[in-house]
């Protein structure tokens, strides 16, 4: 993890004090040290019970008074409970450790004076002295420090929370998806102090390490809806476009529960490439001039209008790989054809970025904008993919792009939208071409994408937990202004053998520990599985997200390649340009 996370977790309140281990920087060490001395103080109190009973068969009578021994041996059995249970709330993450710590440290402290007021004087008088000194005094320190770490987290977690949208208290949250997206949501939400449960389903390993899994068919509704209720989540946040498309929202909506993601209608605006452009038409929103195909006649038309480079588009869902850029007429024409409906379009010339908004089915708020690399390969040649790497923030970009945005792209959309009865709550991801006439959008997604969630989520200093339950409860002005982590986070897709177009699994991956030991950087699971003999394994085409964060993008670049280059996978490869410089635009594949 890196430095910032750590002080992160640590502003989480009563019930997120401590946090599961996660391999990293610093952070990452310091948060495993807490869990040795979780590990270590349940232990002890564990091994004072065969103590305890060693001094209920020795202890002779004491000449001054009758309770002594009895004394002795229930401040004993007290520590003993104390430490114990301090370890144990410890390791569940449990924030009331906090108050066993206190009465223990106040125990510890007694046992002392007691013992070595009521010890005779020589050998066992020194013996108390020596005891006290060694044990119980250091201990009940350590319990002093953290009682008073946990109580000073709690004290900052709380007012953190407070002024989060909505003020929320304790919430479950159900995070929809399986991939590096839901992986970067999870992490976030498990950093919220408002969260005091955390599920995910399906999931992966990497998930499971700070989430709950569940099996279940992220796209089917009613499972879905089902689980939630299992789980009694208060929020589900829906990961990925299928399920939005399929009308998952809207199963958990009619069941009573708060759901952060647009209903089924309202998610054609990324389940129908034609759906949108007719509604960036009707919103006045800028875009590329296009044509709904769905016949040869009507392909051969489009191409011949808007000439080359040819831009194809299935008009469905396609992973984000149904789009063709090409100068080959017949490539264009060929991917038309197998696509069935299609929409062809003018080429746009210039840098593409992605803006993302939440949204409440009126109001909007920008986050961060960032920039993805979806060609295979460096340079930008090779096949679309679904996303190579990612960067934020953009240093070259317009100061005021997410402003601008906002303006002339987001509002408008939920403006038409809402008028056609589909008001739109959610993520709206708007895919821009920066062109010499201004912001033209390119795409809309119904999502957070991926991979540029996985820096963006990294740079955000407001709760998510928050800022997702504002706007799924349509009152996202209550989360007011977002604050943003300084420095830069840049993240490098590590990908199986054969991807994008026939990607092997199976392969066994290693040295995720040694990269996460890489000062600023952790790892992201998103097509990983572990098989029979408990080792992980890719199971997708976009394997890991390595990510690293620094003082600039530099920086952050290293961190993030450094620590890549710790990985090892039979057949796995990355490009090794993410963020060296802009992206091109829509660059012609080669």
């Amino acid at each position: 993890m890196a430095t910032a996370e750590l002080t992160k977790m640590a502003a989480a309140p009563s019930r997120r004090a401590v946090v599961p281990a996660v391999s990293g920087s610093a952070a990452g060490r310091r948060t495993r040290c807490s869990l040795l001395i979780a590990l270590g103080l349940a232990i002890g109190g564990a091994c004072l019970v065969p103590w305890m009973a060693y001094l209920a068969v020795s202890l002779p009578p004491s000449p001054v008074a009758w309770h002594w021994p009895a004394a002795w041996i229930g401040l004993d059995a007290m520590e003993a409970a104390g430490l114990g249970s301090t370890g144990i709330l410890m390791l569940r993450r449990d924030a009331r450790y906090c108050l066993t710590a206190i009465a223990t440290a106040a125990m510890l402290i007694t046992d002392a004076w007691f013992d070595v007021t009521t010890a005779p004087a020589g050998s066992a008088e020194m013996s108390s002295l020596l005891m006290a000194a060694i044990a119980e005094v250091p201990t009940a320190v350590l319990c002093a420090w953290l009682a008073w770490r946990g109580l000073r987290a709690c004290r900052s977690g709380a007012d953190a929370a407070a002024s989060s949208a909505g003020r929320l208290g304790a919430v479950r949250v159900l995070v929809i998806g399986s991939g590096g997206r839901e992986h970067a949501l999870v992490r976030s939400l498990a950093l919220d102090p408002a969260v005091s449960e955390l599920h995910a389903a399906p999931g992966n390993p990497g998930i499971g390490q700070l989430a709950e899994l569940h099996e279940v068919s992220a796209a089917n509704p009613a499972q879905v809806a089902a689980l939630a209720a299992r789980t009694a989540a208060d929020l589900v946040v829906i990961g990925p476009e299928a399920p939005l498309v399929a009308g998952v929202a809207d199963a958990l909506r009619a069941a009573g529960v708060r759901c952060f993601g647009p209903g089924q209608r309202a998610a054609m605006i990324e389940g129908s490439k034609s759906f949108a452009k007719q509604v960036m038409v009707a919103a006045g929103v800028p875009t590329a001039a296009a044509r709904t195909c769905r016949t040869t006649a009507e392909v051969d038309a489009a191409l011949d209008l808007f000439g080359p480079p040819y831009v194809v588009k299935a008009d469905g869902l396609a992973a984000g790989k149904g789009v063709v850029v090409t100068s080959d007429r017949a490539e264009a024409a060929r991917h038309a054809r197998d696509c069935g409906t299609v929409v062809i379009e003018e080429f746009l010339d210039g840098p593409e970025v992605s803006v993302f908004a939440l949204a409440d089915g009126d109001a909007a708020v920008a986050l961060l904008p960032a920039q993805d690399y979806k060609r295979a390969h460096d340079g930008n040649v090779g096949p679309n993919t679904g996303g190579m790497g990612a960067y934020a923030p953009l240093p070259w970009a317009p100061g005021d792009l997410a402003e601008q945005t906002l303006a002339t792209v987001v509002q408008p959309t939920l403006t038409e939208l809402a008028r056609r009865g589909t008001p739109y709550t959610g993520l709206l991801y708007a895919g821009l071409c920066l062109t010499s006439r201004g912001i033209r959008v390119v795409e809309f997604n119904a999502r957070f994408g991926d991979p540029e969630s996985q820096v963006i989520l990294d740079r955000l200093g407001t709760p998510l937990a928050g800022l997702l339950a504002a706007a799924a409860a349509g009152d996202l002005p209550a989360a007011g202004k977002l604050t943003w982590t300084p420095g830069a986070a840049v993240t490098v897709v590590l990908a199986a053998e054969g991807y994008p177009a026939a990607p092997v699994g199976g392969d066994v991956i290693d040295g995720i520990d040694e990269a996460g030991l890489v000062p600023g950087s952790y790892v992201l699971q998103a097509g990983t599985a572990t098989d029979s003999a408990g080792r992980l394994t890719a199971s997708g085409g976009r394997v890991l997200n390595v990510v690293g964060t620094g003082a600039d993008l530099a920086a952050a670049r290293a961190s993030a390649y450094r620590a890549a280059g710790r990985i090892r996978m039979r057949g796995g490869w990355y490009r090794t340009d993410i963020a060296t410089e802009p992206a091109p635009g829509t660059s012609l594949r080669t």
